[in-house]
């Protein structure tokens, strides 16, 4: 088969959106960022390779993006870590030292329980996304508009800070793409 039997599918991404996650991530003084590659957030993931002031990593499992971050923010940097929300799934030991050590780190994750998800295969994904963050009592934030992306990244940023916890914010599909 040639590549014009099977075209790319276009994905619409929400620029806007994308830009202002992560200029509202530089402005509150995220400096490191650790990702895998993901299709929601591959625009925000995509600005922080190119900003070389950011320290960026991508890794080849969610629980390693984890432990990176969370040593980055012991040698004084403000992770973030960008996953889909089924490698929240793989993390449930990581994420689990991060709350006993106190080692404040900011995910940031496609998919969740109910907002936009529309096919049967991210079943497993809902399914550990929200629990695997309840079950820990790790806060997070699930977004519902691009325009309250500012304000929630300031605010869990502060809880994250004053807390030294790990939060999350979720993103689901229809903030980041366009149908």
């Amino acid at each position: 088969m040639t590549a014009e039997a099977h075209p790319k599918p276009i994905v619409n991404y929400r620029e806007e959106a994308a830009r202002l996650m992560y200029d509202s991530l530089r402005a509150n003084g995220i400096d490191f960022a650790v990702l895998l590659p993901d299709t929601v957030l591959h625009v925000v993931n995509r600005l922080f390779l190119a900003d070389s002031a950011v320290r960026t990593i991508v890794c080849s499992r969610e629980d390693e993006g984890l432990a990176i971050a969370m040593g980055a923010y012991w040698g004084g940097k403000k992770p973030v870590v960008f996953m889909e929300g089924s490698g929240l799934g793989y993390s449930g030991l990581i994420l689990a030292r991060g709350q006993v050590q106190r080692s404040p780190t900011l995910i940031v994750a496609s998919h969740n329980t109910v907002l936009g998800e529309r096919y049967n295969y991210h079943a497993a994904t809902r399914l550990v996304t929200q629990p695997i963050l309840d079950a820990l009592r790790i806060p997070y934030h699930v977004l519902h508009s691009a325009e309250e992306i500012p304000l929630i990244v300031r605010e869990i940023l502060v809880t994250i800070s004053g807390q030294r916890t790990t939060a999350a914010i979720l993103v689901p599909r229809y903030i980041m793409i366009q149908d």
